[in-house]
């Protein structure tokens, strides 16, 4: 089989002004936004936010400037198929691990003859995109030898053990086809479970473990780690407070997690505006969550 052209990369943010640069999405840009350092585009000087650089990349919904939130690799090959013959295409084969999760998959062909159709059993692949996909040539047009068909992957390595991770993705997976309510709720576990994560683990340095967990279970709920535990360890440990903003929208986010965890649906729709808010909140919120539990581990040596 003929591959070329192949490369893997996590999409940058482009400069809203210039859009020639394009900034690494990194935990270190993320720290120096809640460091709150200027931001600055080396090539048009335009002064530049964090947040709104990301938010974009919800509103767009571009399926590799979506998950380059989480993580998400975008791999891109050329191949070429031939007029009704099958090609095999092996993402394992092109560096793609097959514990991975692939999120999506798109096909441009560069030239005339054919366009390629995805093959499958009698039993179609509905929420679950395989490791090795069937392609047909299907003839369109001017007939060609073969066409050069561009395909883009974009996929995510399988964080060992981590499903509090995997809740975000799966939430941004739920956004990119406007499943907007089904994002809620493994948006708001995610930051939930990782922040009872970091405060359990941050009292149990001071208590038994059975008090600590029967003050979260039983006292401090989610609302009160994240409006009041929160701030004050982050204080504590000379690091910056999550921004009130961010703050206000995971209080927001738990109130339709509530909502549909206890009627089935929000009290009002939720606009994809919204959501890209929320989501965005809970993506800097894990972001932020790691950078402190990082703090803290090298404050507490």
């Amino acid at each position: 089989m003929e591959y070329s052209l192949l490369h893997t990369n996590i999409e940058g943010t482009p400069c809203p002004d210039c859009k020639e640069i394009s900034f690494e999405i990194s935990s270190e840009n993320l720290s120096n936004y809640f460091l709150k350092q200027e931001m600055k585009c080396p090539k048009c000087g335009t002064k530049l936010d964090w947040w709104k650089l990301l938010l974009r990349h919800f509103e767009w919904g571009i399926p590799s400037y979506l998950y380059s939130i989480v993580g998400g690799l975008r791999t891109t090959v050329m191949i070429h198929i031939k007029p009704n013959e099958t090609f095999e295409l092996d993402l394992v084969k092109l560096g793609i691990p097959e514990e991975s999760k692939i999120l999506h998959v798109g096909y441009t062909p560069n030239d005339k003859g054919l366009f390629p159709l995805e093959i499958h059993g009698n039993t179609p692949y509905r929420h679950f995109i395989p490791h090795k996909i069937l392609l047909f040539g299907r003839p369109i047009g001017e007939p060609c030898e073969k066409t050069p068909v561009a395909v883009s992957i974009d996929w995510v390595k399988n964080p060992v053990n981590n499903e509090i991770w995997n809740n975000l993705i799966e939430s941004v997976e739920a956004f990119s086809i406007n499943r907007f309510q089904s994002s809620v709720i493994p948006a708001n576990v995610a930051v939930e479970a990782k922040l009872n994560e970091i405060i359990d683990g941050y009292l149990s340095r001071y208590a038994s473990v059975k008090r600590v967990a029967d003050f979260l279970t039983s006292g401090a709920t989610y609302s009160h780690q994240l409006n009041i535990l929160l701030p004050l360890i982050a204080s504590f440990e000379d690091f910056p407070i999550l921004p009130n903003d961010i703050r206000g929208s995971l209080n927001e986010l738990r109130v339709y997690r509530n909502e549909i965890a206890h009627k089935g649906m929000t009290t009002k729709p939720l606009e994809k505006s919204t959501m890209s808010t929320l989501l965005c909140s809970a993506s800097f919120a894990m972001g932020y969550l790691k950078l402190l539990e990082e703090k803290i581990n090298k404050n507490h040596l």
